[in-house]
This record gives structure tokens, C-alpha cells and sequence, in this order.
């Protein structure tokens, strides 16, 4: 089904203009002759916490089977990815056929169960993937402007799904298409070199537009090329603030679970409503200071538990002045038309176990920045008692090791340290230049 607009009632704050305006200026720059865009979270993105939400989708698929279920079929899609990964070494090289390969034979499926359930995912990718609207404005900027438009498709997905979801999210009128998984043995080198065919001109005329430093950055500066990294909704929302490592942490060991699917589900949403359009992290805020945010999150993942009350006199008084609060009531709305447009056809089912957790990291931690919009609607005794209970989170983030920096990555920190302003409000890489690294 193909994607459905909706009209937001949260403006775009003064950055997200500016940095937008900036960029379709990029785009229509007269010394581009062409534009490419990655596919999968830069022109398309899927509206949860994360992509492997929509594993979940499937338990009574993998049950269908009758297979004995010693664990979800969430653990045992994640797993085989994972396995598949370390096999082929390379994203670009694993399709979702040799993912079910591995996943098959741990499961004990047959030919015919592995592929009923490859179309079935298959089928919900295309339902539920929608477009980026940032993105969507600088690809409609670059048909307007007369320029050839190429889409690179990095995805583990058939070519005829590839197709499908270009189609329902409005991208048809797109100049050629790179399907990765069809480059035998990929590497960045072909890629690229597939893009700048299919574009029909030099590095130099063409503008790459993609969330990889890598194959997106990286190698076209290399080239002599010209490139733009816009990061996922998800990695933005993450940097922005607090309250999604906070709902994490408090389920630290089954957030995952499908009983949290409906959290996972709001803060999908949540990344798409604050940071479609790269959002800049505002100091001692964790919702941009931006009320819409707040109310989006807080009152929006309440509004999924009918029978809930607030537990404190505290938390009683923060969703009453939320409520009473123009731009956070509109959030909540914006919630509500949001979650109907993307999950109408299964919101009943739901789980919604931990949806009084956004509440209750406002509660606990909320910053003086995000307290002061709410000081006027709580009354002066409980304000103050807030203002000297909340403390920072715990937060227990588990890496199993640092993050290693190419060049583009340290030349980025070099040039646009992180804090500066020019950092924070795109909170990503403007690449251009000629020149090669070395």
C-alpha cells in the first residue's frame, strides 16, 4: 500500500530550516549534472526503533510452522543476520535468501516454510517503508532542476521488493537504479563505479548523497567526487537526548521483547517526528526544547495505556501541565495521527508494556531547560521538591569495543568539533572537494 502523507501540527525549528534550505541549494547547484541517493535510511527509512522491529511482526508467521519455539523468531532472524554478516564479511554482499539459508537450518525449516516466510517479510517491508520528507524535497529539487537522478539501492532485499517500496514511497520518476546485491562480489569500488555509469558523468558532475562514511563519503571524495552524508532519524534521535537510553536500560535484558514492541513502535515515530530533518541537540534539553517533543513522546505513549494513572502526585501534576500546554498537546496529537497512518491496522494489538517510562525519565531526570516550559502549569511546592529529586540516569550502554575513526570521520572532528554549532545542527558529514585523501 502505498505511503500516506499526513500534515503535522510541530513546525520546523529555526536549524532544521536553515540547514534545509542549505541543502536544496546544494542540490540545485548548476555544477551538478547529476544526484544519487542511497535508499535505506537516507531516501527510505522503516518507522520503528529499529529495523529488526519488524521481525516481531512475524512470531505467528514462525509458529505457523509448528516448529518446536525455543526461543522468538525476533532472536533467531537478528542471529542468522548476524551469522550471515560474518560469513559473506560484507553487508553489501548478504541477501535476505542467505540469511534464510542460515536461519532454515537452525530452525528446521523446510524449502517451503524458509520461503513463505522470506515473502512474508518481504510483503511487510513494503507496507510499512516510508519516506524521509527531507530527503524527498532534495530529490524532487534535482528532477526539478533537470538533473539526472540515480538511486543506490544497498539492501538485502529482492530487486522486485527494491522496486515495490521505491514505487509506494514516490520515487518512480528516478533516472537508474544500482541494486547492490546485484554487483557480483561487491566492494566500494564497484558500487561507485556503477553509480557514476548509471549517472553517465564524471565524479566531479555528480553529488552522492548517502548515511555511509565509507561507500558514501569516503570513496567519492577519493574519487575526485562531490558528497553529502545525511544521518538515519534513529542516530539522531539517539545523540539528541536521553529518554530512549533510558527506557532501555530500565529493560535492559528484554526491551526487545515483544511486549515492548509498542514502546519500540513510539520511538520509531518519535525519530521520525523530531529528526527527519537532522535536529540539533540543544544544551540541558533532551527533547530539543521544543514542546511538541515532549508532549509527542510522553503524553503520546500514555495515551496507549487507557487505564494508566500516574503513580505521584509529581507525575500527576507533569501530565496535567503537559496537557494543558498548547505545543505539547499538539505533539500528543501529531502522536496519535501518526501512529494511525503507520500502525492503524494493528495498534489493537499492541503490547504496551513500559509506555509510562518517557513519563517517568521526565519524572526522575528532567532537565532545567525542558522543566522550565512546564513551571507555569505545577503548582509551586511540587515544582520545587521536583527541581531537588532529579538526578541524571543510569544509563549502562555495553560496547564490546571502541568504534575505530577512518579519515573522513577524524577530519570531521578536526574541522567541526563536537559541541560546535556547526556540528550540532547537521550532526553529520557536508563533504565536498576534488581533492583525494591520503
Amino acid at each position: 500500500m502505498p505511503f500516506s502523507e499526513i500534515k503535522l501540527r510541530r513546525p520546523l525549528s529555526e536549524t532544521q530550516v536553515q540547514l534545509s534550505e542549505k541543502l536544496l541549494r546544494e542540490v540545485g547547484d548548476s555544477k551538478y549534472r547529476a544526484v544519487s541517493f542511497k535508499l535505506s535510511e537516507v531516501l527510505v527509512t522503516l518507522p520503528f526503533s529499529a529495523a529488526s522491529d519488524i521481525f516481531t511482526l512475524m512470531e505467528e508467521d514462525f509458529e505457523a510452522t509448528g516448529k518446536k519455539k525455543r526461543t522468538s523468531f525476533y532472536d533467531l532472524r537478528v542471529k542468522a543476520e548476524a551469522a550471515a554478516l560474518k560469513k559473506y564479511e560484507i553487508m553489501v554482499r548478504v541477501s535476505l535468501d542467505k540469511i534464510y539459508d542460515i536461519l532454515a537450518k537452525t530452525a528446521g525449516l523446510s524449502a517451503e516454510e524458509k520461503k513463505s516466510l522470506m515473502e512474508r517479510e518481504c510483503r511487510l517491508v513494503e507496507k510499512y517503508a516510508v519516506p524521509r520528507e527531507s530527503v524527498r524535497q532534495l530529490f524532487r529539487k534535482a528532477k526539478n532542476a533537470n538533473k539526472r537522478v540515480i538511486i543506490a539501492a544497498e539492501s538485502i532485499y529482492p530487486p522486485d521488493t527494491v522496486r515495490t517500496v521505491i514505487e509506494n514511497c514516490g520515487y518512480g520518476s528516478y533516472d537508474g537504479l544500482v541494486i547492490v546485491s546485484e554487483i557480483e562480489k561487491c566492494t566500494a569500488e564497484s558500487y561507485y563505479a556503477a553509480v557514476l555509469e548509471q549517472a553517465g558523468v564524471g565524479p566531479d558532475k555528480l553529488l552522492h548523497i548517502g548515511g555511509d562514511v565509507a561507500f558514501d563519503i569516503e570513496l567519492p571524495l577519493m574519487k575526485g567526487g562531490k558528497a553529502l552524508l545525511i544521518a538515519s532519524p534513529a542516530a539522531l534521535m539517539e545523540k539528541s537526548g536521553r529518554a530512549r537510553a533510558y527506557c532501555e536500560e530500565k529493560h535492559l535484558f528484554d526491551y526487545c521483547n515483544a511486549d515492548h514492541f509498542a514502546l519500540r513502535c513510539a520511538m520509531g515515530l518519535y525519530s521520525l517526528y523530531g529528526f527527519d530533518f537532522p535536529q540539533n541537540k540543544t544544551a540541558l534539553s533532551d527533547f530539543c526544547g521544543d514542546m511538541h517533543m515532549m508532549g509527542f513522546i510522553v503524553l503520546g505513549t500514555l495515551g496507549l495505556m487507557p487505564d494508566y494513572s500516574p503513580e505521584t502526585k509529581l507525575g500527576s501534576e507533569i501530565v496535567a501541565a503537559l496537557e494543558n500546554d498548547e505545543k505539547a498537546s499538539a505533539g500528543r496529537d501529531d502522536f496519535n495521527d501518526m501512529l494511525e497512518n503507520y500502525f492503524g491496522d494493528i495498534r489493537d494489538a499492541l503490547q504496551t508494556e513500559g509506555c509510562q517510562l518517557p513519563l517517568d525519565f521526565v519524572e526522575h531526570c528532567c532537565t532545567s531547560a525542558d522543566r522550565k516550559h512546564l513551571e507555569a502549569n505545577i503548582s509551586a511546592k511540587v515544582f520545587k521538591k521536583w527541581c531537588s529529586s532529579v538526578k541524571d540516569p543510569e544509563i549502562v550502554r555495553f560496547r564490546a569495543d571502541k568504534p575505530k575513526q577512518n579519515a573522513v570521520s577524524r577530519l570531521a572532528d578536526k574541522m567541526f568539533p563536537p559541541g560546535t554549532k556547526v556540528r550540532s545542527i547537521t550532526d553529520s558529514i557536508l563533504a565536498k572537494g576534488h581533492k583525494k585523501l591520503h
